[in-house]
């Protein structure tokens, strides 16, 4: 995959790329060799082609820098009041309803905050389709839900208690993390 990458990228600099290529190969023989480049590497590499391999180094430098990123803590919700406070500060003033989405990692930090859904004054429609695709996208261990009432009426109708059983029970069928070890929790 990375060779035809490789190719890609001289295409787009109006390069040949097999004499490119060959030239890239032989510095960096094999992928892992990306992550061990020294200065004087770079700069015998570069130097076969000044712009389009300074380019890819720069690219290549960018791509280590991302790839070791992670999502910032917002908070630990391992106990609900704190969530119910993060939550009333998020969508509590809102004037439609809203779904939101807490993304959990193993120690209960949340990880990742996200509109789902947005509603009306007096409903919001979910679907947890949606909603486990952004988990399993952001590699999140588990969940949490949250959703504002603009009526000022915070107790889950039937309808909300429903939907958050169906979201508990497919977390179960797809092994999400199971809350009950911290009771303080309402995660799915």
């Amino acid at each position: 995959m990375i060779t035809n990458k490789i190719k890609q990228f001289y295409r787009l600099f109006g390069q040949e790329e097999g004499s490119a290529l060959r030239t890239f190969q032989r510095y960096f023989p094999e992928p892992y060799t990306l992550n061990e480049i020294t200065h004087d590497t770079a700069e015998d590499f570069a130097s076969h082609n000044e712009v389009a391999n300074q380019a890819l180094l720069i690219g290549v430098e960018i791509g280590k820098a991302v790839a070791f990123q992670k999502r910032p803590i917002l908070l630990n919700a391992k106990y609900s009041t704190k969530m119910g406070i993060f939550a009333q500060k998020k969508i509590g003033h809102l004037p439609q309803e809203q779904l939101c989405l807490a993304l959990l990692d193993a120690q209960l930090n949340v990880i990742g905050w996200e509109t789902v859904f947005v509603g009306t004054v007096s409903h919001v429609q979910a679907s947890p389709r949606e909603i486990f695709q952004r988990v399993l996208k952001a590699n999140a261990l588990g969940f949490m839900i949250a959703h504002n009432h603009p009526s000022g009426y915070v107790m889950p109708s039937k309808a909300d208690i429903a939907f958050s059983q169906r979201l508990a029970t497919l977390g179960q069928q797809m092994d999400m993390a199971d809350c009950k070890n911290h009771p303080n929790t309402a995660c799915f």
